[in-house]
């Protein structure tokens, strides 16, 4: 999981630049009505998961130990755009991603440096799969943050 400055950085950027109903879904296991209902999303609502995958955190500085130095942090953020099952809910879902990613493109958040945003993606493995009426697209964010202690 990614550090919790990275996930605080990541979901008040989110906030500020988009409407979309956020539900962080690392480390949830709940039945998807109550997901839903626990984050104030009607069950026919379009939202956004998103979840943290840190990669690793290493030292890049000679001298660095638990106390001082410098580390660089690495990962992933999966974010998934769901919608009610349609036969127009690809397109929209493919809008809302591209505007999504068009707000990590580039981007330095804080001193997170977004390294990579991948394509949307709709394939089964590469997205969330649901029973019950929904659809998602998926696509990857890449970053890396350098921390001085």
């Amino acid at each position: 999981m990614s550090s919790a400055y990275v996930r605080t950085q990541i979901t008040d950027f989110l906030a500020a630049n988009s409407s979309e109903t956020v539900i962080d879904l690392t480390s949830q296991f709940s039945e998807i009505k109550e997901l839903l209902a626990d984050n104030g999303v009607q069950p026919d609502g379009p939202w956004l998961g998103i979840e943290f995958q840190g990669d690793e955190e290493i030292p890049i500085a000679l001298a660095a130990t638990n106390d001082q130095g410098k580390y660089r942090e690495t990962g992933i953020v999966y974010f998934h755009i769901v919608a009610t099952a349609s036969l127009t809910a690809g397109n929209a879902m493919l809008n809302r991603g591209e505007t999504l990613r068009n707000f990590f493109r580039g981007q330095r958040i804080g001193d997170i440096l977004i390294d990579s945003v991948s394509p949307m993606n709709f394939i089964g493995g590469a997205t969330l799969e649901f029973e019950g009426g929904y659809v998602s697209g998926s696509f990857v964010v890449g970053y890396r943050r350098d921390l001085d202690l």
